[in-house]
């Protein structure tokens, strides 16, 4: 009797990937399947069928097919450590993906029954602008209101047509569900959201991705509105004031990075070697961000160094100046 092949798991050999909650492979479910001759949940299932779009409840069933198919056929490529990992993660993109299916065909069933608002449609910018708000606004602003201007004819030249108008359409869904007016508020939001702050991370490392030239990247940002801000309000865009800027924007990306699994995420969503790229990238443009942040936590750790010598100071001169007990 030949040998069984080892590097393909037999109808009792799970694979040793992450498997869905519910689909574990025993016995009892791999006979059932072998007898029905379909595969069972321990076996690479054949690619699933595309579904037509018109049945909502069809479409979704075969996305989730499709999708999971892609995940375990990736699990297959990565140590099992790994594998496992990455099983955790598309489980919650899974969720993303389903909720994707549901939105959508509630927009097509919901197209020509709304309109919108067309003088309010540059929803691209509104999230975009909420990052950098507080430089042209308030007691404290720095910058003049062209700067709104600025950002979005930037991302028009940088994505160009097609490209901006499917990130508008992206943001257009987030800041729906948000509901909300105020930039604190909804930044607030979008961070205690795990879903929507994928989304949003999507965007803005989209945008970040047109600085892997650093030098050349920043050249085109603040040539584009310099002349912006030139031509509306007859102020200059410096140097000081792309840093600035590109702090605001892109900083709370320098801490998602750190995090393992946001890293595994983006090498998955963007391609491999994603987090090396977006590190080097940001290490560039907050260089002057990073050292007033390093220098802040070492002068915090300093203050707290200098008030424990004071307690432990102010301790011992008590000791010292207790009355003693007399002693015959």
């Amino acid at each position: 009797m030949a040998e069984r092949d080892q590097t393909h798991p037999g109808p009792e050999q799970a694979p040793d990937v992450f498997v869905w909650p519910g689909n574990e492979p025993n016995k009892q479910n791999i006979a059932a399947a072998a007898a029905a001759g379909t595969p069972s949940p321990s076996e690479p299932a054949a690619v699933p069928a595309a579904a037509p779009a018109r049945d909502a409840d069809v479409f979704l069933r075969r996305t989730r097919d499709l999708f999971r198919y892609l995940i375990t056929t990736f699990q297959t490529m990565l140590l099992p450590e790994k594998a496992e990992q990455f099983g955790r993660i598309a489980v919650e993109l899974e969720t993303a993906v389903e909720e994707n299916c549901r939105a959508c065909h509630l927009a097509q069933q919901q197209a020509g029954a709304v309109q919108k608002d067309h003088r309010r449609n540059r929803f691209l910018l509104r999230l975009v602008v909420s990052r950098v708000s507080r430089r042209f606004s308030g007691d404290k602003a720095t910058m003049p209101r062209s700067l709104i201007e600025g950002l979005d004819r930037y991302m028009k030249k940088a994505f160009g047509p097609i490209m901006y108008d499917e990130l508008n359409l992206e943001a257009d869904q987030i800041l729906s569900d948000l509901n909300v007016d105020d930039d604190r508020v909804m930044w607030d939001r979008i961070r205690k959201t795990p879903q929507m702050r994928r989304f949003v991370d999507t965007i803005f490392i989209r945008i970040l991705f047109r600085f892997e030239n650093f030098a050349n990247g920043q050249k085109i940002f603040t040539n584009i509105i310099d002349r912006t801000m030139q031509e509306i309000s007859h102020t200059s865009f410096h140097d000081d004031d792309f840093y600035a800027v590109f702090e605001d924007l892109f900083s709370h990306l320098w801490g998602e990075l750190q995090l393992e699994e946001n890293r595994l995420r983006w090498d998955f969503l963007f391609g491999d070697g994603t987090s090396k790229r977006l590190s080097i990238i940001l290490g560039q443009g907050l260089a002057r961000w990073l050292k007033r942040k390093d220098g802040s936590a070492a002068l915090a750790t300093q203050r707290a160094a200098a008030t424990a010598k004071d307690e432990a100071m102010r301790s011992t001169k008590k000791l010292a100046d207790a009355p003693r007990p007399n002693r015959r």
